[in-house]
Protein backbone atom coordinates (compact mmCIF):
# COMPACT_ATOMS: atom_id res chain seq x y z
CA UNK A 1 0.00 0.00 0.00
CA UNK A 2 1.47 3.28 -1.25
CA UNK A 3 1.92 5.93 1.75
CA UNK A 4 0.87 9.67 1.03
CA UNK A 5 2.82 12.25 2.96
CA UNK A 6 1.11 14.25 5.81
CA UNK A 7 -0.38 17.27 4.73
CA UNK A 8 -0.76 19.92 7.06
CA UNK A 9 -3.11 22.56 6.88
CA UNK A 10 -4.26 20.90 3.69
CA UNK A 11 -7.78 22.53 1.83
CA UNK A 12 -8.62 20.77 -0.97
CA UNK A 13 -10.28 24.18 -2.65
CA UNK A 14 -10.58 27.58 -0.80
CA UNK A 15 -13.80 28.40 1.05
CA UNK A 16 -12.81 30.27 4.18
CA UNK A 17 -12.81 28.88 7.84
CA UNK A 18 -15.41 31.70 9.52
CA UNK A 19 -18.78 32.42 8.38
CA UNK A 20 -20.45 35.29 9.48
CA UNK A 21 -24.49 35.28 9.43
CA UNK A 22 -27.13 37.71 9.11
CA UNK A 23 -24.95 40.97 8.12
CA UNK A 24 -27.48 43.45 7.83
CA UNK A 25 -26.47 47.02 9.24
CA UNK A 26 -26.02 49.49 6.67
CA UNK A 27 -22.18 48.92 7.20
CA UNK A 28 -20.75 46.61 9.36
CA UNK A 29 -17.12 45.70 10.23
CA UNK A 30 -16.42 42.08 9.75
CA UNK A 31 -13.29 41.89 10.77
CA UNK A 32 -9.87 43.97 11.49
CA UNK A 33 -7.12 43.49 10.00
CA UNK A 34 -5.86 41.67 6.80
CA UNK A 35 -7.40 38.11 5.46
CA UNK A 36 -9.37 36.49 2.68
CA UNK A 37 -12.98 36.91 1.51
CA UNK A 38 -14.31 33.94 -0.65
CA UNK A 39 -17.76 34.59 -1.10
CA UNK A 40 -20.95 36.44 -0.14
CA UNK A 41 -24.57 34.69 0.19
CA UNK A 42 -27.12 36.81 -0.29
CA UNK A 43 -29.82 35.48 1.38
CA UNK A 44 -32.35 38.91 0.83
CA UNK A 45 -31.98 40.93 -2.20
CA UNK A 46 -31.46 44.48 -1.55
CA UNK A 47 -33.18 46.95 -3.30
CA UNK A 48 -29.79 48.84 -3.92
CA UNK A 49 -26.41 46.98 -4.14
CA UNK A 50 -23.62 46.98 -1.98
CA UNK A 51 -20.32 46.50 -1.87
CA UNK A 52 -17.41 44.60 0.04
CA UNK A 53 -14.87 47.13 1.43
CA UNK A 54 -11.20 46.72 2.44
CA UNK A 55 -11.65 49.48 5.13
CA UNK A 56 -9.53 50.56 8.16
CA UNK A 57 -12.16 51.64 10.20
CA UNK A 58 -15.46 53.18 10.55
CA UNK A 59 -16.76 56.03 7.80
CA UNK A 60 -18.26 56.08 4.86
CA UNK A 61 -17.11 53.23 2.03
CA UNK A 62 -15.59 54.74 -1.31
CA UNK A 63 -14.77 53.41 -4.78
CA UNK A 64 -11.19 53.25 -3.51
CA UNK A 65 -12.00 50.51 -1.32
CA UNK A 66 -14.23 48.13 -3.06
CA UNK A 67 -13.46 44.95 -3.75
CA UNK A 68 -16.43 43.53 -4.79
CA UNK A 69 -19.87 44.86 -5.49
CA UNK A 70 -23.14 42.98 -3.76
CA UNK A 71 -26.07 42.68 -6.56
CA UNK A 72 -29.39 43.22 -6.11
CA UNK A 73 -30.34 39.77 -6.36
CA UNK A 74 -30.48 36.96 -4.26
CA UNK A 75 -27.28 34.28 -4.75
CA UNK A 76 -23.59 33.59 -4.05
CA UNK A 77 -20.94 35.97 -5.01
CA UNK A 78 -17.54 34.24 -5.42
CA UNK A 79 -14.78 36.61 -4.77
CA UNK A 80 -11.67 35.08 -3.61
CA UNK A 81 -9.39 38.39 -2.85
CA UNK A 82 -7.71 39.82 -0.10
CA UNK A 83 -8.19 42.42 2.29
CA UNK A 84 -5.42 44.61 4.02
CA UNK A 85 -6.70 46.83 6.43
CA UNK A 86 -10.24 45.93 7.40
CA UNK A 87 -13.42 43.78 5.89
CA UNK A 88 -16.52 45.79 5.96
CA UNK A 89 -19.77 45.22 4.44
CA UNK A 90 -22.77 47.10 2.97
CA UNK A 91 -25.19 44.36 2.28
CA UNK A 92 -27.11 46.99 0.68
CA UNK A 93 -30.26 48.72 1.09
CA UNK A 94 -32.88 46.07 2.80
CA UNK A 95 -30.07 43.22 1.85
CA UNK A 96 -29.22 40.21 4.59
CA UNK A 97 -26.15 38.43 3.89
CA UNK A 98 -23.73 35.92 5.11
CA UNK A 99 -19.41 36.20 4.38
CA UNK A 100 -17.06 33.65 4.33
CA UNK A 101 -13.56 34.57 5.31
CA UNK A 102 -10.28 33.14 6.14
CA UNK A 103 -6.56 34.23 6.99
Amino acid sequence: MPTYPQQSGFRPGPGGYKVVFNVSAATQVIQSGSGTVFRVYVNTAPTAAGGVYDMANGGTPSAANLICAIPAAAGIVEIIAPYYSGLYINPGSGGNVAVSIGT
